[in-house]
């Protein structure tokens, strides 16, 4: 039961990483394109 919970754990911060990494890819488009666009 420990090992299921602690793979998981595992899954959960390995897809934070890459969904804060999206996001600030995001942001800095965003920032680009307001910058460029103003």
């Amino acid at each position: 039961m420990s090992r299921i919970i602690d793979t998981v754990m595992n899954n959960i911060r390995e897809h934070m990483m890459i969904y804060i990494v999206i996001w600030i890819i995001v942001l800095l488009l965003d920032i680009y394109y307001i910058w460029f666009y103003e």
